[in-house]
């Protein structure tokens, strides 16, 4: 067929198309909907099946019953002996109406005696009774079956014993149309019984059809033999399909009885075919809208249009690796040819774009940009292959310093040559770094924890070890590293690399090399925010408390001091330990309010203690904040004169990392404390960059060694060193040694040993509230 426009072709093709769907779908469902419905017929003439033989089964275990009690009566057993058939048959009668049983009889072989309920005589009865009595014999719950003038009976017989069997109870039930109509409920199917007598025809005992469609059942039996076919067949009475299945009750060679089961298939398809219709409604409607949209369609768009506004389409979406067709000869190939160049003019300049947003020409690296773009592809990858990653960010020291004196070109030069010396550490194919700002690097490690990245940032402090050489210049180059990762820290790209931004600037300040991000470090997340002002509160209303941790001297097991160690126990959260809030509160400068409470409970304490004959001074730990503060030694002595304490009662302990922040301002202050009487004393000595040369310029009495060295001092010979060399060289400073983190019996002798003078550490006590102090003090005692 020849079409002069291609909206034409448009059209018929279009419209063709969706009438042969509609014509598919329509007999596709429709073949479904009668395959489904004669499926649906099966199963409920099989489930038909199963009803009508437990219904039986029910009738059978009814009348065995009735006749057991009546075959166990005495009454009944003495008519029986005195051969009183008068009182045998008014028995019977009772008894079978009593249990609705539709025929009732008792046969005794020995003394030929046969009495029957029902209007039939022993000539009919007593040939086909026998036979049910000897089936009986092997089995009395067996259901048996015959047929009585043409009416089919389900029989039960049972014995009658005294002691010996005199005779035999037979009762049974007719298979009739009160069967049926039960059946029809119970499986809401059309129910037909169908027997053969001796030479008599087949015909119908019973149904629930209509004599004419009873009829019709019959005579199909009789003429195709329908019970020796499969059980499943369909079967037309009248102008309905039926589903049809034959189930044989009893069969001998002169007699048959079969239920005919049947299922209209028009009414199990019913239900489908409202559905049909409504589907067909809504084809018919959704083939017109799309008649009127195709025709419009095709009458104001062409198909070379179509295609050039596709080819827009992709330029608009970024996709510049098509190739245009400009083949065409008239108007709209010299269209399609300006869509080709301008394809290509728009992809170098998106080149060029792409080049100075996603990378930073000084040093060649990925800026923020392009990081952050790999950094969700990294993250999404890892979610697949459940894997962790690691964001490292790193920051110089001094550099504004170096730009200051040097000037902004030799900073330049001294950003890109860091660049090499970072690229160089780190696998090329898979780890990605950027700069992503002036004088900060960020690296991103896939597959990646947070302690595997600890040693791949210490690898890159260590690349750092050798001053960088810039023409005359060497410089020696310094770092602050933060770590987070995913998903242990964060799943979003921006809060994972903010919190390796905080974890810098803490490695920073702390001059501690790599730190790993803690959520402690986030003041600025709202659970921090809101720890703060509630820290602020507490403090204020006294709602934090003191537990201490005995030292003890490890030659006498004297109690020689306590350390004050702070908790607080939130109204909602529970109890929450230092590590939770002291970092927070050191870097919002909340630390100061929560030193001098410290300082104001334990000298509280240490007067009471006192008046109660038990002088036992309390070191309470300082921050960094507290050292450059030069007013804090005045505080400390309002604090002691209010509460009517001494210096001898008040000690206070100092971190090294905490003095290394600002010695100078550090020291000033420690000498003052040390001229108003207060010990001092070193926390944690060994974790920090200070030296025995530096320390022994500061009036401190007592080092601390940290619990690190000690705990492992049975198992580690290196750690039994540096704990033995730091006591002897401490002692020749005169000054005292704790020895924090003794755990057992053994670390206990072994400090002995090397002459540590105190102990601090579960092994004595865990740290206690103050009010069961005096109790584990008198028990140590």
């Amino acid at each position: 067929m020849q079409f002069k426009s291609l909206k034409s072709r448009i059209s018929v093709i279009f419209l063709s198309l969706i009438l042969v769907i509609q014509v598919l779908s329509s007999i596709a469902i429709k073949l479904s909907i009668d395959k489904n419905a004669r499926r649906s017929v099966n199963q409920q003439l099989e489930v038909g099946e199963r009803v009508f033989l437990n219904l039986l089964q029910n009738n059978g275990e009814s009348l065995s019953v009735g006749a057991r009690i009546l075959a166990a009566d005495f009454g009944f057993k003495a008519a029986i002996a005195s051969n009183d058939h008068e009182t045998i048959l008014s028995a019977l009668i009772n008894h079978q109406s009593r249990i609705n049983a539709d025929i009732a009889i008792f046969y005794s072989p020995n003394q030929n005696s046969l009495v029957i309920s029902e209007n039939l005589s022993e000539n009919e009865v007593s040939e086909k009774i026998a036979e049910v009595i000897y089936t009986a014999q092997s089995d009395t719950q067996k259901n048996n079956f015959t047929i009585f003038k043409n009416q089919p009976y389900q029989l039960v017989a049972v014995p009658v014993k005294a002691p010996l069997t005199i005779g035999w109870v037979v009762m049974g039930f007719k298979i009739n149309n009160s069967l049926a109509n039960t059946l029809h409920k119970l499986s809401n199917l059309e129910v037909t019984f169908i027997s053969q007598a001796g030479k008599n025809p087949w015909h119908s005992t019973a149904s629930t059809m209509s004599v004419s469609a009873s009829e019709q059942i019959v005579k199909y039996t009789t003429e195709r033999h329908a019970f020796n076919k499969s059980n499943n067949l369909e079967l037309t009475i009248g102008d309905v399909a039926f589903g049809t299945r034959y189930v044989s009750i009893f069969k001998n060679i002169n007699e048959s009885l079969y239920v005919v089961l049947q299922r209209s298939i028009d009414e199990a398809t019913a239900p489908f075919q409202t559905l049909l219709l409504n589907f067909l409604i809504l084809s018919i409607v959704g083939m017109l809208i799309f008649i009127v949209s195709i025709l419009y369609v095709s009458r104001i768009v062409a198909q070379p249009i179509v295609e050039l506004a596709n080819t827009a389409r992709k330029l608009e979406q970024g996709d510049y690796t098509f190739n245009v067709d400009v083949s065409r000869k008239d108007e709209l190939g010299k269209l399609s040819s300006a869509f080709s160049s301008m394809r290509t003019a728009i992809a170098d300049r998106e080149r060029s774009i792409t080049r100075l947003a996603y990378w930073d020409e000084m040093t060649g690296l990925p800026n923020r940009a392009s990081f952050m773009k790999e950094l969700n592809i990294a993250i999404n990858k890892s979610e697949i292959n459940h894997e962790p990653l690691s964001v490292l960010v790193m920051n110089l020291d001094r550099f504004k310093q170096i730009n200051n004196v040097l000037g902004h070109d030799f900073g330049n030069q001294l950003l890109h040559a860091v660049s090499i010396r970072i690229s160089q550490v780190f696998r090329k194919d898979n780890d990605v770094v950027a700069r992503t700002s002036g004088d900060e690097f960020a690296v991103l490690l896939p597959a990646t924890d947070a302690s595997l990245a600890v040693n791949i940032a210490q690898k890159l402090l260590q690349a750092f070890e050798k001053p960088i050489q810039l023409e005359d210049n060497f410089v020696d180059i310094s770092a602050g590293i933060g770590i987070a990762s995913y998903p242990v820290h964060g799943n979003q790209i921006e809060q994972l690399l903010n919190f390796a931004e905080v974890a810098m600037q803490v490695s920073k300040a702390q001059k501690s090399g790599p730190v790993v991000f803690q959520p402690s470090f986030d003041v600025g997340s709202n659970v921090n925010l809101t720890l703060v002002s509630e820290l602020k509160k507490s403090i204020y209303n006294n709602e934090l408390s003191v537990f201490v941790q005995p030292k003890v001297n490890l030659q006498s097991r004297a109690v020689r001091s306590v350390e004050a160690l702070i908790r607080w126990k939130h109204p909602t959260r529970g109890m929450i330990f230092p590590d939770q809030f002291i970092p927070f509160a050191e870097q919002t400068g909340l630390i100061r309010d929560v030193t001098l409470w410290m300082i104001a409970e334990a000298a509280k304490v240490s007067v009471a203690w006192l008046q109660k004959g038990m002088s036992i001074p309390i070191a309470v730990n300082i921050s960094a904040r507290d050292l450059i503060d030069s007013d804090f030694p005045n505080k400390v002595a309002e604090i002691l004169k209010a509460t009517g304490s001494n210096t001898s009662l008040i000690s206070l302990e100092v971190t090294e990392s905490s003095i290394m922040d600002d010695p100078h301002r550090a020291k000033q202050t420690l000498l003052h404390l040390s001229e108003m009487g207060i010990k001092l004393a070193i926390d944690d000595f060994g974790t920090g960059y200070s030296s025995l040369s530096y320390l022994k310029e500061l009036p401190v009495s007592e080092l601390k060694i940290d619990k690190s060295f000690v705990m492992h001092i049975e198992a580690s010979q290196n750690d039994r060193i540096i704990v033995n060399s730091t006591i002897e060289l401490a002692h020749n400073m005169g000054l005292h040694v704790v020895a924090e983190g003794v755990e057992n019996i053994d670390a206990w002798k072994s400090l002995q040993e090397m002459g540590c003078d105190y102990g601090q550490g579960y092994y004595m006590s865990r740290p206690i509230p103050i009010s069961d102090f005096e109790t584990w003090y008198q028990q140590w005692a």
